[in-house]
């Protein structure tokens, strides 16, 4: 894979092109020597500490095999050439620098005709094996061309042809410009390799008698251990153990030891970092006293602990960089994260179009309802011209009257047209007496003047309506407009998905039995947990709810319940899917008590209650205009709708504003109803009030009871609608009541009959809420005459209380 963005192998081809080419940038330069130092800087400590390392007989392949492996890319050679020879001087070695730097010239000479570019792995790896063959033959040849050191020097060709594609795949991967999410087994376990034969570099090197190499193997155990687990902890333990083994002669139980506390530390994760920490500690001393059953160690304790403390130190978002490209499980995530959030950028936009046309269809409607005065020019023009054409048009003096004497003529029709304005109609007598003196067919002119004002009427009261009704639809377009982008904010909110938590439920529920079990976890907008499952349970009997519930709620550590009241069993998969959600603080309970005006009509007054999911409680009064059935129909259709549009997640301003839109366009007859809503928050006691030309509602506390009351005229009467908001807390034991005017109405004897129903509530004790509605109602009915009501009467009661 190529890495480098420009083609050329050094900045020296690149300056030449550059000035070449008036076509490239400053900023592809600065671009180029950005990426250039930064991989320099990775690439030639690490070659500095890859020169120290020397195997059983003093082979040194890893340096000359990744000099071999930096052909073609974006790196200065001549420094990581400086750094491999400066690393083989600090560990004394001798014969070993010459056939390294021989083989690097070597190397550079075969590759002249190929113009240094990178090539086939394969390519550079044959190059590779041969430029160091050649010195390796020589001194094998002055050395009485023993077959020991014949072997020996194939085995270090073998191991530089081998190291120039791990090397090959490090480096394209730390050099890439393309975000990847996903590496292939190839490319982990060669970034793997490369960093621990790095570390073996350190050698003997030690810090008050802790070795640093040792210290950095440990803790990249620990790090890989804790965040991809026990498969990955073991593989870069078995790595890092034969690279110490080999390089410092120690014995092969090394690789073991690492190995097993990489294992042991992934599988302690769920504990933390104290738990990988543990399971180091436990491998470590596990396999000492198995190997000899004394107090030698394998690996030292104190460099064990010096790890340990760099690795507690060490914040998880520095290693997740690194660490994340090894996990396959984390990656493939990451692919699909990444597709999800472009989804969601997508949606996004599109919303936020759909938004903005509905607010542009808005404004068009708001500026062609203009209503139009009557006396407009236009307008009279009209007028002017009909009763010309229906009169004087067959008249044998409409001559005289249009063409000679037009601006009188005109000056009389205006004249008229105010006695319209003022009458409705006119006779003879507002006429002036020179044009009635003139007139031959007078008559006639004052029935079509009539005539065709009374069909102006007629044509502005439509047109009146027709400009309300785009108002209307201007209304309900605006109102879709901000709907529509509220959603859109809605979506753009990062969701935070809470993946040791889902990883911890699986594990809890996979242990009490559940099979296939699947949980999403993440935050709501309120900051409460929301999880979703999915899991093969007891086929419908519903008795692996509780089971669930209890589970889930140690897991999170507060008490979750299931949304909802259905079972959630899907037949034909056998799945059950279930939504938990944290446990609301407050109850309600609701009674409700009502009578009609007439016992042989339906009552007028409709309601509802209802738990919109998100923990919010909803309790709605209608009361339609009159009584019976017509009544009955526009409160309901009122409820109806603010059923759908609370559920839906509408505000209130947008619900009420719609509402009321639909009412007054839904017919030709005089259609409105009042609206009385009470939102109550059930987690922390909040009671948001929105009223629309509704009675008070009553909030009865342990010592008082409290008014919520608002002035305003009911929904369908005005096109546009001014909501007022009123806010309250109210907390256990304490009661919501709502009441129609009959109730209200019912009390007019009294000098206030507001006041009037808030002391019949005071005195009332019970604590049933259908015990309270039906007092109230019983009470209303007695204060009627002859116990008749007076209207269609409602009373409907919610109790606040909290579980214990």
């Amino acid at each position: 894979m190529k890495t480098e963005t420009l083609p050329y192998s050094n900045l020296g081809e690149f300056r030449e092109k550059f000035h070449k080419n008036d076509g490239l940038k400053a900023a592809a330069l600065l671009d180029y020597l950005t990426r250039a130092n930064k991989l320099n800087l990775i690439v030639i400590p690490a070659a500095f500490l890859l020169g120290r390392i020397s195997l059983m007989g003093g082979l040194m392949p890893f340096g000359i095999a990744l000099y071999a492996a930096t052909l073609g890319l974006s790196l200065s050679r001549v420094l990581i050439a400086l750094a491999i020879i400066a690393g083989m001087l600090t560990s004394g070695a001798t014969v070993q620098i010459y056939i390294t730097a021989v083989s690097m010239l070597l190397f550079n000479a075969m590759n002249i005709p190929f113009k240094k570019s990178a090539g086939s792995p394969m390519r550079t790896a044959i190059t590779a094996f041969v430029g160091v063959l050649i010195p390796e033959m020589v001194i094998t040849w002055l050395q009485d061309f023993l077959l020991y050191d014949v072997l020996k020097s194939l085995l270090n060709g073998f191991l530089i042809f081998a190291l120039v594609f791990v090397f090959k795949n490090a480096l394209d991967i730390i050099g890439s410009t393309t975000k990847r999410y996903i590496l292939t087994n190839e490319e982990v376990l060669s970034i793997a390799i490369a960093c621990a034969l790095s570390i073996g570099g350190l050698g003997t090197w030690s810090v008050l008698g802790v070795s640093l190499r040792n210290v950095l193997c440990i803790l990249t155990i620990l790090v890989f251990s804790y965040r991809t687990g026990a498969g990955n902890g073991a593989a870069i333990g078995v790595i890092v153990g034969t690279v110490i083994s080999i390089s410092s002669n120690s014995s092969p139980i090394m690789v073991s030891s690492y190995a097993f506390c990489g294992l042991l530390s992934g599988i302690l994760r769920n504990m933390g970092k104290v738990g990988s920490c543990m399971g180091v500690l436990m491998g470590n001393a596990v396999l000492t006293f198995y190997t000899n059953g004394s107090t030698e160690v394998l690996i030292y304790l104190y460099e064990i602990i010096v790890a340990i403390i760099l690795f507690m130190v060490i914040p998880n978002k520095v290693t997740d960089v690194v660490v994340n490209k090894f996990n396959k499980a984390l990656a493939a995530k990451g692919d699909k994260k990444g597709y999800s959030i472009r989804i969601k950028e997508i949606t996004v936009e599109k919303l936020n179009k759909f938004s903005k046309a509905f607010r542009e269809m808005a404004k068009t409607f708001d500026e062609i309802s203009e209503t139009r005065s009557i006396t407009e020019k236009q307008d009279i023009t009209a007028i002017f011209d009909r009763v010309a054409d229906r009169v004087c048009k067959d008249c044998s003096l409409c001559s005289h009257c249009w063409e000679q004497n037009f601006c009188n003529t005109y000056q009389i029709l205006f004249k008229i047209v105010e006695k319209l304005d003022c009458k409705g109609w006119i006779d003879q007598q507002d006429i002036p007496q020179y044009f009635l003196d003139r007139c031959e067919r007078i008559d006639d002119f004052v029935k079509a003047v009539n005539y065709t004002y009374e069909l102006f009427k007629v044509d502005m009261v439509w047109r009146s309506r027709i400009n309300e009704s785009r108002g209307l639809v201007s209304q309900q377009m605006r109102s879709m407009s901000t709907i529509i982008s509220n959603l859109a904010v809605e979506l753009n909110t990062n969701i935070i998905f809470k993946e040791d938590i889902e990883y911890n439920i699986l594990l809890a529920l996979t242990k009490k039995g559940l099979r296939n079990v699947e949980a999403v976890v993440y935050e709501n907008k309120n900051g409460n947990y929301e999880i979703s499952l999915s899991y093969k349970g007891c086929g419908g009997k519903r008795s692996c709810i509780g089971c669930v519930e209890k589970v889930v709620s140690d897991v999170i550590g507060c008490k979750m319940v299931k949304n909802g009241t259905d079972c959630g069993l899907n037949t034909k998969t056998d799945m059950c899917s279930i939504k938990l959600v944290k446990e609301e603080t407050f109850k309600i309970i609701t009674g409700v008590a009502r009578v009609a005006k007439d016992e042989k009509h339906v009552s007028g007054d409709n309601y509802t209650f209802l738990n919109s999911g998100d923990g919010k409680y909803i309790a709605a009064l209608s009361d339609g205009m009159g009584t019976g059935h017509k009544a009955y129909l526009q409160s309901k259709a009122t409820v109806n709708l603010i059923e759908q549009f609370m559920e839906s997640g509408f505000d209130k301003d947008t619900t009420v504003k719609l509402i009321n839109s639909i009412l007054v366009l839904k017919s030709n007859d005089e259609t409105f109803a009042t609206i009385d809503i009470s939102v109550v928050d059930l987690y922390d006691g909040e009671v948001e009030f929105v009223k629309v030309g509704a009675a008070p509602t009553f909030i009865k506390r342990d010592d008082y009871v409290e008014i919520i009351r608002a002035a305003s005229l009911p929904a369908g009467i005005l096109s546009n609608v001014e909501l007022e908001l009123i806010h309250k807390n109210v907390n256990s034991g304490e009661y919501i009541i709502m009441v129609s005017d009959g109730i209200v109405d019912s009390f007019k004897n009294s000098d206030d009959s507001i006041i009037e129903v808030q002391n019949i509530i005071s005195q009332m004790t019970s604590k049933n809420p259908q015990k309270i509605a039906d007092d109230i109602l019983a009470e209303a009915l007695s204060r009627c005459k002859d116990k008749e009501p007076v209207d269609d009467m409602m009373v409907m009661v919610s109790k606040i209380w909290k579980p214990l």
